[in-house]
């Protein structure tokens, strides 16, 4: 009954998100491709990464999520071992091509307009990996997340589409879907118009607000069947992210993990984030309840060239099965890799 029930949930997303995109497709005006205007800042961690729980940071970013994304994390604890992750992180909508309407359709702020844009920011997200004891058991989870506010988006708040346009149309390069080849031959430098909107979106200030569920459990054998999955736990967390600046964000974080437990935890968190140009550096400190005390890390991510963020995290955590009060140390190694727009 409970699986029918779930069933008929996730049947009934499908069909909104579809009429949705069905809608918008109906929208009368030039159409435009948003995702084209994507900008390669605040690249979200990843909900399935943070339902496994393998991250070093614990204050994650509320900005919204790239069309795709893919990480891979290698962590080591004290306690538990060095683990190896991998996880792919989409926007649905974007598959069905939702993505591609009119910028009225877009902007507007009636209910519909905004829910339309929340289902826009909506990503689902898998993740896999390694079991320390080797036993042959994998680590796996679902898991979805959504930025319910965005005032740093570009498409919404700034005139980045009707600039990118004019540029091209100054160049006589088509504005419906330039190729590479168009805007290297043409000599078309959009750069300058996604930094200027980069700094614009960024001096608004405001808060970036998301949040995310996630459920994570062990295949035993590595293999997906009824009678193979065990040990699920859920995790729920919200974030907000407020740019003070164009070099300095505020971040907080309420984690409640692993939810719908007799031995369920809360994690408050709030971090400090200095963005520069060869790395970013984020000072991060959280209070867990299980532990009853606070714990404090550190991070630093750097964009070797667009598309591409590595970074390396130390942070203390709870200590798995421990006393009350002790700590592990917890480092973490993530490369992510997505898609950015042609420039």
């Amino acid at each position: 009954m409970m699986r029918s029930r779930r069933l008929n949930c996730v049947s009934l997303v499908t069909a909104a998100m579809v009429a949705l995109v069905c809608r918008s497709a109906q929208a009368q005006g030039p159409r435009d491709n948003i995702y084209r205007y994507i900008l390669d800042i605040d690249i979200p961690e990843s909900a399935g990464l943070v339902a496994l729980d393998l991250l070093a940071t614990k204050v994650l970013r509320g900005s919204a999520p790239k069309p795709f994304t893919a990480t891979v994390v290698h962590r080591s604890a004290d306690s538990s071992g060095t683990v190896t992750g991998v996880a792919l992180d989409l926007v649905p909508y974007h598959l069905l091509g939702g993505g591609i309407r009119p910028l009225s359709s877009y902007r507007a702020n009636s209910i519909a307009g905004r829910l339309l844009r929340v289902v826009t920011k909506t990503a689902m997200s898998i993740a896999v990996a390694s079991v320390p004891n080797g036993d042959g058991s994998v680590l796996g989870a679902l898991a979805v997340r959504t930025t319910f506010h965005d005032p740093h988006d570009p498409v919404l708040n700034s005139r980045l589409p009707e600039v990118v346009d004019s540029v091209l149309a100054a160049h006589g390069v088509s504005a419906a879907d330039p190729t590479e080849e168009d805007l290297g031959d043409r000599g078309v430098d959009l750069e300058p118009a996604f930094a200027a909107a980069s700094r614009q979106m960024r001096a608004r200030g405001d808060v970036q607000v998301s949040a995310g569920w996630g459920v994570a459990g062990r295949l035993r054998g590595g293999s997906l069947k009824s009678d193979s999955l065990d040990q699920f736990r859920h995790t729920l967390w919200i974030t907000g992210q407020h740019a003070t600046g164009q070099r300095f964000d505020v971040i907080a974080t309420v984690q409640f993990q692993p939810a719908f437990r007799d031995d369920d935890d809360w994690r408050f968190g709030a971090g400090i984030q200095r963005k520069s140009r060869p790395a970013d550096l984020r000072l991060q400190l959280y209070y867990d309840t299980g532990s009853r005390r606070f714990h404090p890390g550190a991070v630093i991510e750097a964009h070797p060239t667009r598309g591409f963020l590595v970074g390396a995290g130390l942070t203390s955590e709870a200590a798995p099965g421990g006393l009350r009060g002790s700590a592990d140390a917890r480092f973490a190694l993530t490369a992510q890799w997505y898609p950015t727009a042609r420039r």
